[in-house]
């Protein structure tokens, strides 16, 4: 049985589709990294998953060499500087969607699945819930997330946890320079948030309430993972 299967049964009533599945196309593309097996390698040696919570590292030079970064940049961002970092940790709600101005390459050194929704279905400055798909994102793959596609930290697959690469333009997820008023979209530097009420943290930080409906919730399944 399949990790996807396993995890589709799981949660019956989450329609869970996989990323190499024809309706990802709408949201991104599966891509191949240079020296993508280094860079799941140093996930994996240079980072762990916290006991609680998830730990977001906006840049961690520990995981790249200068001419991997070089590479990366030139083919996927137009020469453009570039921060690469990492997510790992234990989300298992939707709980918020963001989005950016540049694309977002993951590559998840775990099984993980992600929520997505499409900018075009913004209500104003909110969405419900009903909008999202979720996605499976299976170990060893690595994704580019297009521009302005909603979506928010990974959610695990298995009781493990999940890890999880973050590629995007320098200084993303920085604090604003001007400041911001807790009624816009705008959190950090490109950055663009809206958070579902029940997210503690994100709403105790300001963050604008506009994820609506349900917190649609994982159940993870009880399998091991590489930590």
């Amino acid at each position: 049985m399949t990790t996807l299967k396993s995890i589709q049964e799981a949660n019956p009533s989450i329609e869970i589709k996989s990323v190499n599945d024809a309706e990802f196309a709408l949201y991104g593309r599966v891509v191949d990294l240079p020296n993508q097996d280094l860079l799941e390698e140093s996930l994996n040696t240079q980072t762990s998953i916290p006991d609680k919570k998830n730990q977001y590292v906006r840049d961690d030079p520990r995981l790249v060499d200068e001419a991997t970064n070089e590479k990366i940049a030139r083919e996927f961002y137009g020469e453009q500087e570039i921060e690469i970092g990492y997510c790992n940790g234990h989300s298992h709600q939707l709980n918020a969607f963001e989005y950016h101005n540049c694309s977002e390459i993951n590559l998840a050194a775990t099984d993980l699945i992600l929520f997505m929704a499409l900018q075009k279905d913004l209500a104003g400055q909110s969405i419900n819930t009903d909008k999202a798909q979720a996605f499976f994102v299976p170990k060893g793959t690595a994704i580019e997330v297009y521009p302005m596609v909603m979506h928010f930290a990974p959610n695990q697959v298995t009781t493990d946890g999940f890890k999880c690469l973050v590629i995007l333009t320098a200084d993303t997820n920085t604090d604003l320079l001007g400041g911001r008023t807790n009624d816009e979209m705008l959190f950090q530097h490109n950055k663009w948030l809206i958070t579902h009420k029940e997210n503690e943290r994100m709403v105790n930080n300001g963050a604008l309430i506009g994820v609506i409906g349900d917190n649609t919730t994982i159940t993870p399944v009880q399998e091991e993972v590489v930590r």
